[in-house]
This record gives C-alpha cells, sequence and structure tokens, in this order.
C-alpha cells in the first residue's frame, strides 16, 4: 500500500505493510496523553466500523495501539464492536450499566488486563479481566484519575460520540487521528472530517497530517490548547 501525502508535503508517497512499521512510526509518532481513533464513512451511517473501515485503517489501528499503554472505551461501544482484549495493551470500559457484558473481552482469556467500571467483587469468564467498581462523577475526570493513578502515558480513546464529546468538552484530547473512507474527492473529506469534529465539540484543534489511498483519507489533528498532562 501506497499512502499519498497530501499535507503538510503534498506529493509524497509512503509505502506501508505489516512489514514496513518503521513508516508507520515516521506517520505516527508515539503521543503522550489522551488520543483519539474514529473511523468515519463520507457515504454511509456506520453501524459500527468494520462495516466501513479497511485493511490500512486497521493496520494504522493496531500500530497507535502497539505504542499505547492503556486503551479506554466505552461499554456501549464495547458491545456494538464485540469488542476484544488487544495483545497490546491492557483496556478500560467505562460503563455505567449493572447488567452482564457478553463480549470477547470479558468472556475469552486476555493477555491484558480489562477493567471495568462495575460493582466490585462481580465475576467474569476471563480471569484477567477485572471490576473496579462504580466511579463518581464525570467519566473524563475519572478516567484521568485512573491514568495518573496507574502511571499510564500514551492513552488511545477509541470511544464513541458521547464520550469522545465528553472528552473534547474537558479538553482532554491531544490528537485525533480520523480515517473517512468512501471519500472521492479531499474537498468532500475535509467537509465529513469537519461535520465530525463539530460533533464533538471540536473548535481548537488544527491538521497535522492528511494522508490519501485511494477513496481513504487519514486525518492526524492536534490540539492547540491541550492541558492534559
Amino acid at each position: 500500500m501506497i499512502l499519498e501525502e497530501v499535507f503538510p508535503n503534498s506529493g509524497n508517497r509512503h509505502p506501508v505493510s505489516q512489514n514496513n512499521l518503521a513508516e508507520l512510526a515516521s506517520l505516527y509518532p508515539k503521543v503522550l496523553g489522551f488520543r483519539l481513533n474514529y473511523v468515519i464513512s463520507a457515504q454511509n451511517q456506520e453501524s459500527n466500523s468494520d462495516s466501513i473501515s479497511n485493511p490500512l485503517d486497521r493496520l494504522i489501528l493496531k500500530f497507535i495501539r502497539s505504542q499505547s499503554d492503556l486503551i479506554i472505551t466505552s461499554g456501549e461501544t464495547a458491545r456494538q464492536e464485540v469488542l476484544r482484549s488487544s495483545i497490546h495493551a491492557p483496556m478500560l470500559i467505562i460503563t455505567g450499566s449493572t447488567d452482564d457484558f457478553d463480549i470477547p473481552a470479558v468472556t475469552e482469556q486476555s493477555i491484558n488486563s480489562v477493567y471495568l467500571t462495575q460493582r466490585l467483587g462481580t465475576i467474569y469468564p476471563n480471569t484477567k479481566a477485572v471490576a473496579i467498581g462504580r466511579f463518581q462523577g464525570l467519566a473524563t475526570a475519572f478516567a484521568r484519575s485512573f491514568r495518573q493513578s496507574n502511571a499510564f502515558k500514551a492513552v488511545v480513546l477509541e470511544t464513541g460520540l458521547t464520550l469522545s464529546r465528553e472528552f473534547a468538552e474537558a479538553n482532554q484530547i491531544d490528537e485525533i487521528d480520523l480515517t473517512v473512507t468512501s471519500a472521492e474527492s479531499q474537498e468532500e473529506a475535509l467537509a465529513r472530517a469537519d461535520t465530525f469534529l463539530n460533533s464533538i465539540g471540536i473548535n481548537r484543534y488544527s491538521a497535522i497530517q492528511i494522508l490519501r489511498l485511494d477513496d481513504s483519507w487519514f486525518f492526524r489533528f492536534g490540539n492547540l490548547s491541550s492541558i492534559s498532562q
């Protein structure tokens, strides 16, 4: 796969593959703080990421996970995505639900821990799944405290619109890595990206990088006023 760089160095070409992670490292350097990863379609109303993603988007997600100390998602997203644990990093599932989770992350054995904000003492089939108790107050405040108390430096957010908006409003997202699929032109991709940013209340971010492969566009946006520590 050859990625075309649209911005900031228009015309540059980057060969990317599972066997060429050094090239991905140059395009997606490690971020200390909270990094939101998201995929949207310019054409379809997505029900889950699998229906609109593609092999390169999934490769980038795996690479971003490999740079992370912790993956954070919501209970709703975990159910919708039928989420599995990651071989790269522990996972925190933030949920206010007391219902049982019937997803692979808690039903299948994992290498890394899976933390859930459910009642202490809750038992899961996955022995690496741990209930850490219900959180109080805002999910973002809890996530920041959890990250700091466990010395997690690099955190990737794989959250839905509601929790992503909460993180954005709390000014805790240091970088947004957004994939827009099925966009026939740069203008269409930019318009869809702008709509997404507005939907989660983003107004302090600027483009760091834009890459393209066929009708898929890969954006990195940086927070101009990040306060994450």
